[in-house]
């Protein structure tokens, strides 16, 4: 019987870099499918880029891996190219409506101090008169609300269906925290990350910020 299953394909996969970062194509939410068949894979990745060389790079790293997996047999590697987002046109990163300028605070380990400093930063420029927002991105392991002692409430949205950001010390905050129970993992994955992530930047009333 075959030890190929949709848990190992991940595990295999999560050992393929994605090109010029340390991180791996797992962690950064490109699996959307996984299909075994016996000992055969079919796999389907989705991708945001201009650049068809990483396309091509990621499709033969992840077939590798696959195919070194003991067992395996047929293996597919779909990926769905998508470009990116932009602007009216315009090239380079979508502003969040409102915000001024974005200050991301940011590690590929974890339990360094990321929540930590982005805490007191937030506290810093608010002090200093700066209108300021902090959003956690951490859907897996947040950390803000507790830290802002706002895991008791809950945000609520506005007559446009966007979430109101709790306030606390003078900055606005959004957190996956402010939406779990009892301090529950978020058991999410690959797009449903990228969703909530745009939801918490794009889809909160943050109002007019520094």
């Amino acid at each position: 019987m075959s030890s190929i299953n949709q848990d190992s394909v991940r595990q295999a996969l999560s050992a393929v870099k994605y090109p010029g970062f340390s991180r791996d194509i797992i962690s950064f939410g490109l699996l959307r499918d996984v299909v075994v068949s016996g000992s055969d894979i079919d796999v389907q990745l989705v991708l945001s880029t201009n650049d068809t060389g990483i396309a091509k790079k990621i499709h033969a790293d992840a077939t590798a891996a696959l195919q070194a997996m003991g067992g395996a047999g047929r293996v597919s590697v779909k990926i769905d190219v998508q470009a990116p987002a932009t602007t009216t046109g315009a090239v380079g990163p979508a502003k969040i409506e409102g915000v001024k300028h974005v200050i991301a605070v940011a590690s590929g380990k974890g339990g360094v101090g990321k929540s930590t400093v982005a805490a007191n930063l937030a506290l810093a420029l608010a002090q200093s008169g700066a209108k300021t927002g902090l959003c956690d991105c951490d859907i897996y392991g947040p950390s803000i609300a507790l830290m802002f002692g706002g895991t008791n409430e809950r945000p609520t949205a506005d007559d446009d269906n966007r979430i109101i950001p709790i306030e606390r010390h003078g900055v606005s905050l959004m957190s996956m925290g402010f939406l779990l129970d009892d301090g529950s993992p978020a058991v999410l994955r690959g797009p449903m990350v990228t969703r909530y992530t745009q939801q918490f930047l794009r889809q909160v009333a943050w109002g007019d910020l520094d």
